[in-house]
């Protein structure tokens, strides 16, 4: 990995006036279960590189996995510099230092198939205990990415990431149509059981036999950890520069200004140790550090690249992120959302008649740059006096993040990790409910 970068950047100094290398290689590891059984172990290596160069005043781009001309590579990005961007910025050198971020456990690569089958089927005899008409299925993967960006300017970083990845898919076909519950995890060190994500779908499984009509009426909702990219998703997309820059995001030219209730900050953070998007650079080898966005409903910053905060006369703030196959773009790394003052059961008891969302299905036509969602409720539960009275089935939510975020009824304070996300769950004001019933 590290001739071949350092030589492929040789080449392309020859012919290009900057020139960038970002190479990364790896492997993973995975074992399926599907409908009761065991269904494959799959194994797979990788590797890669992209080259970006400053050629004829434009930006210049190619990748490729055959890695045996180096040559060829370089002369696919100088050709296709001539339709390219014109450079809003330098290439960064090395940097002075780098902030210690841990993302690389050894324990991962010791986890072998018979481990991942092990964890897989302690879940599928937890399923099958609670019902025999379950029908379970799971993936538990193991990950290790080694990553290496070097430039003509004097950069050269690397770095390893390690994960390990479980989810568990529980559905049951019956009378009154399919249930589908669903959980999942990710982190960067090992984990050797998903009993605790199990137990959680199957109570909710079992939660859900109750079937509660639901009416077309006004009511509040609370979105849980898992649900609430209904309501975050179209906020950070429109936080990307790139959308600010065209113009497209509502967010534009709106820097310190109040965006949502006082009790929401959201933080992009991949200083997180061994948090899924951890890193100590970015995919353009800037330095990371934690990156308020929202502070206490205040907009404070934009997503940035390099390119897109020069276009926008602004300063990058190392969320330029890419795989080897793409040039950078802006993107979060962990998207930390802060919790709240209440517990999410006391949340639950404080609905007179409300709607908690676990699971959505689909976002409609709705405009999502605009704030605007609209989506199938898959997994809901009818509110009554503050208890949980049962399922709903065939309805939609469907609002505007904004307006309903304006004035938030309750954050809670447990969070849970989804992925890259940190997020608590939210109640939000009244929502008008499309129902069958």
């Amino acid at each position: 990995m590290s001739d071949l970068a350092a030589q492929i950047l040789e080449e392309a100094r020859k012919r290009a006036d900057r020139a960038e290398v970002f190479m990364e290689e790896g492997e993973t590891r995975s074992v399926k279960f599907e409908n009761n059984r065991l269904k494959r172990v799959t194994a797979r290596e990788f590797r890669g590189v992209g080259l970006r160069v400053f050629a004829g005043g434009r930006i210049g781009f190619a990748s490729t996995t055959d890695l045996r001309d180096p040559r060829r590579l370089v002369e696919m990005a100088i050709q296709s510099a001539q339709f390219g961007e014109k450079p809003r910025f330098d290439l960064p050198g090395q940097p002075a230092s780098l902030p210690h971020v841990p993302t690389d456990d050894p324990a991962v690569g010791a986890v072998s198939a018979r481990d991942m089958a092990a964890i897989g089927r302690e879940g599928l005899e937890l399923s099958t205990a609670a019902s025999k008409d379950y029908l379970f299925s799971a993936g538990i993967s193991v990950k290790a990415t080694a990553q290496r960006i070097l430039n003509s300017t004097g950069l050269d970083v690397r770095y390893v990431r390690t994960g390990m990845a479980g989810s568990v898919d529980v559905q049951e076909v019956t009378d009154s149509g399919l249930l589908q519950v669903y959980e999942f995890r990710s982190w960067g060190q090992p984990f050797d059981s998903i009993a605790d994500i199990t137990r959680t779908v199957l109570r909710k499984m079992a939660g859900a036999r109750t079937i509660a009509p639901a009416r077309a009426e006004a009511m509040p909702v609370i979105f849980t950890s898992k649900a609430a990219d209904n309501l975050l998703s179209p906020i950070l997309l429109a936080l990307s520069g790139k959308h600010v820059y065209k113009g497209s995001s509502v967010l534009a030219g709106r820097i310190g200004e109040r965006i949502v209730d006082e009790r929401i900050t959201i933080v992009d953070d991949a200083t997180v140790p061994f948090a899924p998007g951890s890193g100590p650079v970015d995919s353009e080898g800037v330095p990371t550090r934690p990156v308020p966005l929202v502070d206490r409903g205040v907009l404070t910053s934009y997503l940035l690249d390099l390119q897109v905060a020069g276009l926008l006369g602004l300063q990058t703030t190392g969320n330029g992120y890419r795989s080897y196959a793409s040039q950078p773009a802006p993107a979060s790394s962990n998207t930390v959302v802060e919790p709240g003052a209440d517990s999410y059961d006391d949340m639950v008891a404080g609905l007179e008649r409300g709607l908690v969302v676990d699971q959505t299905l689909g976002s409609g036509q709705s405009n999502t740059l605009a704030g605007e969602f609209s989506v199938n409720v898959s997994l809901g539960f009818l509110v009554e006096h503050g208890k949980i009275v049962g399922r709903v089935k065939d309805c939609m939510v469907a609002g505007n993040v904004y307006d309903l975020l304006a004035k938030v009824e309750g954050i809670s304070r447990e969070r849970q990790w989804l992925g890259s996300d940190h997020w608590p769950a939210i109640c939000v004001p009244a929502i008008k409910l499309a129902a069958g019933q």
